[in-house]
C-alpha cells in the first residue's frame, strides 16, 4: 500500500500567505502614496527569501521527524526575518511621516 503524502498542502498555504502578503502590502503603499527606495527593495526581497527558507525547512524538518529542528530553525531564522521587517517598517513610517508633514 502507497502512503499518499500531505506535505505539498503546508507549500502551497506558505505560498498562498506569502502572495497574499505581498498583495496587501503592495495595495497599502499604492493607497499611502509610498515608493520604496533600493534598500526598502533589498530588505522585503531578503526577508521574502529567508522567510521561504525558514519555512520549507520547518515543514521538510517536521517531515523527517526532527520536531526540534523544525523550533530551532524557527527561532534562528525568525529573529533575524523580524529584524528585518521592523527597519522595513520603521523606515517606510519615518518617510511616510516626512511626506505627510510636507504636504
Amino acid at each position: 500500500m502507497k502512503l499518499i503524502s500531505w506535505v505539498w498542502f503546508w507549500y502551497v498555504l506558505v505560498g498562498f500567505l506569502m502572495g497574499g502578503g505581498a498583495v496587501i502590502i503592495w495595495n497599502i503603499l499604492k493607497k499611502v502614496k509610498l515608493k520604496l527606495v533600493w534598500y526598502e527593495w533589498i530588505l522585503m526581497i531578503l526577508s521574502t527569501v529567508v522567510f521561504l527558507l525558514m519555512s520549507q525547512t520547518f515543514i521538510a524538518s517536521f517531515y523527517e521527524f526532527e520536531p526540534k529542528a523544525a523550533w530551532f530553525s524557527l527561532i534562528f531564522m525568525g529573529i533575524p526575518i523580524l529584524l528585518m521587517a521592523v527597519v522595513l517598517f520603521r523606515s517606510l513610517k519615518k518617510r511616510y511621516i516626512k511626506n505627510s508633514e510636507i504636504n
